[in-house]
């Protein structure tokens, strides 16, 4: 059984290609002798990785720009890049893809969350809660009740147990994949009536749970998600890569674990009153 780690990568941000070698090399740090780990990148800029023992998929900007249907909707770059990679890679039925955003970190073993994937069950960061119980996500209320959508012979109608998962961790078996085709659909349909930036994860979760159950797993990940949070992390990943690219990628490994990304109180303080004083 193979377990994969997928990055996808893109963009002008060098905090995203920085992001994601700090994220592989604290979960790598974690990894066992006898753990099959690969890390997969799909990226737009492929030397950026070339130094890392990683396989590298290169990403063209025309590609980039049908997935994001002509730079419309980003997000279903996600979608389209996790489906591109399941057919590249040589799969067999008990492998497990880990996909994961580039602003997540490890300070515990991830090891778990490979086996939270199972064939009857994929993996999402967290259940954000009900769509009918939050306030926040009532825009899918108001243009998505009542409404029966076709896709491919299938119908898609909003429940009460739809539900909005976060996607910076997706955890999918090959069995999975026709669910990754049917979500985007879903989710072009999506883009035209429902003014929200959260369409991608949603309807993954809803094409995912009508065949699968579905888990999170936010209790073994950090992350840095948040505009603060980027602003303090970022500078101190760049710091950290430039001062140890030299090193072995072993040393690069243990080294990265002694890297301190959580935010002190005192710099917490510091952000909100700049903020609050511009």
């Amino acid at each position: 059984m193979r377990k994969i780690l997928l990055y996808i990568v893109f963009g002008e941000e060098k905090g995203y290609y920085d992001g994601a070698k700090f994220s592989f090399l604290t979960f790598m740090n974690w990894k066992l002798s006898e753990d099959q780990v690969e890390v997969v990148i799909l990226t737009e800029y492929p030397d950026e990785f070339i130094s890392y023992p990683v396989t590298i998929f290169p990403i063209s900007p025309e590609k980039l720009n049908e997935w994001s249907l002509n730079g419309k909707y980003h997000f279903r770059i996600k979608n389209r890049g996790m489906a591109y990679i399941m057919d590249q890679l040589s799969l067999s039925d008990q492998d497990k893809i880990l996909f994961l955003d580039t602003d997540t970190y490890f300070n515990k073993s991830p090891l778990p969350l490979f086996d939270l994937i199972q064939s009857n069950q994929a993996l999402f960061y967290l259940n954000e809660g009900l769509i009918y119980e939050r306030k926040r996500f009532q825009v899918y209320i108001d243009y998505l009740e009542g409404r029966k959508i076709e896709i491919d012979g299938d119908f898609y109608e909003l429940s009460m147990k739809s539900a909005m998962w976060g996607s910076l961790m997706v955890g999918i078996m090959p069995n999975m994949r026709p669910s990754l085709d049917w979500a985007d659909k879903l989710m072009q349909v999506f883009i035209e009536i429902v003014p929200a930036h959260t369409i991608e994860p949603f309807s993954l979760a809803e094409s995912l749970k009508k065949k699968y159950k579905i888990t999170e797993g936010k209790k073994y990940v950090s992350l840095y998600s948040t505009s603060r949070k980027k602003e303090h992390a970022i500078p101190i990943i760049s710091n950290f890569l430039k001062k140890h690219y030299q090193l072995s990628i072993d040393n690069q490994i243990s080294s990265a674990q002694k890297v301190i990304i959580r935010r002190s109180p005192f710099k917490v303080i510091k952000q909100r009153v700049f903020q609050l004083l511009n």
